[in-house]
């Protein structure tokens, strides 16, 4: 009986510590503004053709932002690049959606900015994820087409109002030169002297 009590006092004493850190965690968690979005990945410019066995999801509080990107349906062997297409003033852009066009205009304060770099696998899979800090610009990119682009870029200015597009790049087959290699994995035009590049997958996270 003894045993018996013992261990319905531990059961509950467990239980109490597992609720206390449920809540606190709660409690973190709003006291940090969390918000996270999950959606799916599309293919570039066509919203409505989605990409199998592929997601992303992104969390914003007052500080930043933290985006993930799984996505299948690239070409083995190519290299691919994530690429943080920011709309800092969304109700600027022409449409809901905003799209490339918008960053040249000057009131939608856009950025884009490095996420990372990747050659695809045999699968043709690819996954990113990285931490985007309020006022870090940094691999931020001028497209030479959007003159009006801001100079340098903002980066994010408020991380619950801005629209943010994680963007997956195609710059060909990995090349067997080291430096050019280099440059596809870590820049927006590496390697599209020599091969075709373009934006070839999405996620859109609104407000």
């Amino acid at each position: 009986m003894k045993h018996l009590l013992f261990g319905r006092i531990i059961g509950y004493g467990c239980l109490i510590m597992l609720l206390a850190v449920a809540q606190g965690f709660a409690q973190s968690t709003e006291s940090r503004n969390l918000k996270t979005s999950i959606t799916k990945v599309v293919q570039f410019g066509n919203l409505s053709v989605t990409i199998p066995y592929a997601g992303a999801s992104l969390s914003r509080n007052n500080e930043g932002v933290f985006g993930t990107i799984s996505t299948s349906g690239l070409a083995p062997g190519h290299v691919v690049t994530l690429w943080w297409a920011i709309f800092n003033n969304p109700e600027a852009c022409a449409a809901a959606v905003c799209a490339p066009p918008d960053l040249n205009n000057p009131l939608v304060n856009g950025s884009l900015q490095f996420g990372g770099g990747a050659v695809v696998g045999v699968n043709g899979r690819a996954d990113f994820s990285g931490y985007l800090g309020v006022g870090d610009n940094t691999g931020f990119y001028r497209l030479p087409m959007f003159p009006n682009m801001p100079d340098p870029a903002p980066g994010i200015v408020d991380a619950k109002a801005a629209q943010i597009h994680l963007v997956i790049r195609d710059h060909g087959p990995a090349s067997a030169d080291p430096v050019i290699l280099q440059q596809q994995l870590t820049s927006f035009p590496g390697g599209c002297a020599l091969f075709p590049c373009a934006n070839v997958q999405a996620a859109i996270f609104q407000r």
